[in-house]
């Protein structure tokens, strides 16, 4: 468990795969940063399963500390071994959470374990032009900019930018 001010990181088991996993999945306003869509409550148990299964991914629940309500996940999924890169994925699927500081404090807690505990050297993420506020936050941990494809992603028939974005462990801003 990693902990936080506000939230904790909890690595994912099969039991948080549940409708309201599912729901944010389902919910537009969460997906819009997300290319993947059409789970059900089955593939999606599937797609949890397969990365538990995976040493090389740390998969967690993002948690709030007075409730120990699950509002959100977190992951580093290593991409390239021998070079220690890992892409960090971040849905905070609970709209209630949005907006207070959460997707940041879980991004501080899930890059100091890959530095620290997987030893990464780079980690690296995409992030979508119709979600500034997801950018702002990777800014705001030291990320930089390293290229785009534009207009790459459809999202309810409108086309944006997807812009990649690395941070090396020297850089990271806690």
């Amino acid at each position: 468990m990693l902990k936080g001010k506000t939230i904790y990181l909890k690595s994912i088991t099969l039991n948080e795969v549940n409708n309201t996993y599912l729901s944010w999945l389902q919910d537009e306003e969460v997906m819009r940063g997300i290319a993947t869509t059409g789970y059900t409550l089955e593939n999606l148990k599937a797609y949890v399963e397969q990365r538990i299964n995976n040493p090389s991914i740390a998969f967690f629940t993002i948690r709030v500390n007075d409730t120990n309500e699950h509002i959100g996940n977190i992951k580093l999924e290593m991409q390239d071994a021998k070079a220690k890169v890992s892409d960090l994925g971040l849905l905070v699927g609970n709209r209630n959470y949005w907006g207070k500081g959460i997707g940041l404090e879980a991004c501080k807690l899930a890059i100091t374990y890959g530095f620290e505990e997987m030893q990464l050297r780079k980690i690296y993420l995409a992030v979508y032009e119709n979600n500034p506020s997801a950018k702002k936050i990777y800014e705001k941990l030291g990320f930089k900019m390293e290229g785009t494809l534009r207009k790459h992603i459809s999202v309810n028939g409108e086309f944006y930018d997807k812009h990649f974005m690395g941070l090396f462990k020297n850089e990271f801003i806690k």
